[in-house]
């Protein structure tokens, strides 16, 4: 498969800067495992978003720009304009800069019958595949990029889609991944309804998966 993306320009990798945690925490502000109540706890925002922060900060600082001037906002739309250039984090922080020009959300998290903000979400993802076959992205951190879209914009997912990412993105953020059969079962749960998974703290999915196994029929 990696021979298929041989021509195709070399991607930069993303996100790692930020030194990620080597376990799960309980967040002292909302008492949720950290990172899980990312839309309404700013502990748990901060503990996601520090991942595309600190790139973001490593290039502006390399660009001599600060920080809140226009020159940061013409920098994220110059970004935009040129994304095959840039890492994931790189490309994402500039998107929640930069307005839709057609809803006025932040680039990619409009409404869902925004033409302009679904294209620029379906843009982004050939990254992804290329990165991923040339070594510069992990499976986890394409799932750390989908969760965040995932959990960041709510309103442009299913319900029960949303709060599986956000069971999901305390152990992801570790650095830890679920297998293909694991994901299908915790969707499968959190679907029916079948045992609470909100707050429990569970430091990789492995160990989620035999807690619900043994305790559900």
């Amino acid at each position: 498969m990696k021979g298929l993306y041989k021509d195709f320009p070399e991607r930069p990798s993303g996100g790692r800067v930020y030194q990620r945690p080597n376990e799960v925490k309980v967040c002292k502000s909302c008492g949720a495992p950290l990172g899980r109540n990312y839309k309404s706890c700013l502990e748990c925002y901060n503990t996601i978003e520090d991942l595309w922060i600190l790139d973001w900060k490593e290039l502006i600082e390399k660009e001599c720009i600060l920080s809140g001037s226009n020159d940061e906002k013409i920098l994220a739309e110059v970004i935009i304009e040129e994304i095959d250039k840039h890492s994931w984090t790189i490309v994402d922080s500039a998107m929640k800069m930069v307005k839709c020009k057609t809803c006025g959300n932040e680039l990619g998290g409009g409404p869902l019958d925004c033409p302009e903000c679904s294209f620029a979400f379906g843009n982004l993802w050939g990254y992804d595949v290329e990165a991923m076959n040339q070594g510069k992205m992990t499976g986890n951190e394409h799932s750390l990029r989908v969760g965040r879209w995932v959990i960041r914009y709510p309103h442009r997912q299913k319900e029960k889609v949303v709060e599986s990412w956000k069971f999901s993105m305390p152990i992801l953020i570790t650095g830890k991944m679920a297998t293909t059969q694991m994901g299908q079962f915790f969707r499968k749960v959190i679907d029916e309804a079948n045992f609470n998974l909100s707050n429990k703290v569970y430091q990789s999915f492995e160990e989620a998966y035999i807690d619900v196994k043994n305790n559900t029929k």
